[in-house]
Formats: structure tokens, C-alpha cells, sequence
């Protein structure tokens, strides 16, 4: 595994989407590999990572696909497609039980990028047949089950396997139960735990991404928490769109540009 430098040039280009190697966007009915590179060229973009799910302990994505399908694919793609910087990593999905069984999985892929994501923090969560997240924790309200989340995010951080992004910080915002004004995840309500993902994430010399796939508002991560970031020596954020088909790629990247310009220029 060689990642790309942290600190590597990767603007106007989507870093975060899925193709049919993962079970939920295959679910969803995600394009062809072809197909997704001709419409990130039709968008605009110079290029995209492609980060497939690895969840290691959950059900729906483990056993892992076929890697040597996945690279012969991408590696196939990338030769087609010369004008398109294209780099294949996964989105790994940290579980502090699994993390050595996932470092002894992925050690030794011919990884590009690799986004280490929280999916569960919880024991009792699941998704439902609706793709929404439930679980008892919600019932304890937004400190303790944001909490819950924000220390496994923090774990996720010593993680035994190198990676080059943290994932959608504030994921679940996206699922909370909470009616809006209730439901942020704002900075000043968790500032200590925020404070100590920020001092390992710098540490680490890892960056976060502007994850867009949360309805054009920019929350993941929110505003306040990327100038705390930035103060403290954090770079600018690479962008997302988290896109499970080919119609979201590249989604908002416009308004992302020139919210990250707010705090980052």
C-alpha cells in the first residue's frame, strides 16, 4: 500500500464515491465503472477516487468483494480514460473490535486512498430495510448518542492501518431522529471531544473531507469545527460527494468550493 501525500493536490475532483463493488450503491443501482468516469468528465471534474465500502464484522460488507476484480477494473478504467486523474482506494468503516482483522485485509492491497470512516458506534444500531439507521441510543437524546459517536471517531484515529481522510464527520446528523434545531452536531456542545480529533488528525498528518451529501448544506463538517481545524494547522479539505449513483457525482461541489473559500483562502 503507497497512498498518495496527504497533502496532494486533489481539487476540483470527486474523492469519495462508490460504484457497484459496493453491496448499497450495487443496491441502488449504481453504474458501470465506464460509465461513472464518463460522467465525472461530463461534470467538469478532472478526476475522482473511487472508495468502495469495506466493513469488516458487518454484515452486508463482509466477506469483502473480489479486490483482484476491483483493481484489474479500476486499473482498466484508468487506462481508458488518460485524460482523467482517477486513484482507487475504499472507504474503510472503523469498528475498534475489527481494526486488526481490517489492517491484516488491506495491508497488503495496491491501495491509493483510503477514507477510514465511522459507520457504527454503537452495538445496538442497524439500518433498517429503509436505509435508515434506528437503535435504542437514539432514545437517550443527542448529547449521549453524538458522544458515543465523537469517541469512536476519535479511536478511529489510532487506527492500525494507514488511511488519508476522515469520512463525514457528523455522519449522524443524517439519521438522528431529532427535528432540526435539535439535531446539530454544532462544535461548542462537543468542543472537547472535537478538540481531541482535531489534535490527532493533525498528529497523524491526515485531512477531513467536505462530505456534500447532505441536501447542499454544508454540515459534514460544519463550519466551526473546520476554523478550529485550520487554527490548528489543519489543511483545506478535500471534497466528497459520497455518490452511490452516477447522478449524484460531483453534487454541490459549486456551493462546497466556496464554503471551504470562507475559511480556507
Amino acid at each position: 500500500m503507497k497512498l498518495i501525500d496527504y497533502v496532494a493536490d486533489l481539487g476540483n475532483m470527486d474523492c469519495h464515491l462508490h460504484s457497484r463493488f459496493s453491496p448499497d450503491a450495487r443496491g441502488a443501482g449504481a453504474d458501470a465503472p465506464e460509465e461513472i468516469a464518463r460522467v465525472v468528465r461530463e461534470r467538469g471534474l478532472r478526476g475522482f477516487i473511487v472508495t468502495d465500502h469495506i466493513d469488516v464484522g458487518h454484515w452486508l460488507n463482509y466477506p469483502p468483494f473480489d479486490f483482484d476484480l476491483y483493481f484489474e477494473t479500476w486499473e482498466r478504467v484508468r487506462r481508458d480514460n488518460p485524460d482523467l486523474t482517477i486513484y482507487i482506494g475504499l472507504e474503510v468503516g472503523f469498528e475498534e473490535e475489527h481494526a486488526e482483522e481490517t489492517a491484516k485485509l488491506i495491508k497488503d492491497l495496491p491501495l491509493e486512498y483510503v477514507i477510514n470512516s465511522i459507520h457504527y458506534w454503537k452495538r445496538d444500531a442497524v439500518f433498517d430495510k429503509n436505509g435508515n439507521l434506528t437503535g435504542d441510543e437514539w432514545a437517550h437524546g443527542r448529547i449521549a448518542a453524538y458522544t458515543k459517536y465523537l469517541e469512536a471517531v476519535i479511536a478511529s484515529l489510532d487506527a492500525p492501518y494507514p488511511f488519508s481522510t476522515i469520512g463525514h464527520l457528523g455522519f449522524p446528523e443524517r439519521y438522528a431522529p431529532y427535528p432540526v434545531g435539535e439535531r446539530e452536531m454544532e462544535y461548542g456542545l462537543f468542543k472537547p471531544l472535537f478538540d481531541k480529533i482535531i489534535e490527532k488528525a493533525v498528529a497523524r498528518g491526515v485531512r477531513f473531507e467536505e462530505n456534500t451529501n447532505a441536501d447542499g448544506e454544508m454540515r459534514l463538517p460544519r463550519a466551526d469545527f473546520l476554523r478550529a481545524y485550520k487554527a490548528a494547522g489543519g489543511v483545506r479539505p478535500v471534497l466528497g460527494s459520497d455518490a452511490h449513483v452516477s447522478a449524484s457525482i460531483g453534487q454541490h461541489f459549486d456551493k462546497a468550493e466556496k464554503f471551504l473559500d470562507g475559511i480556507f483562502r
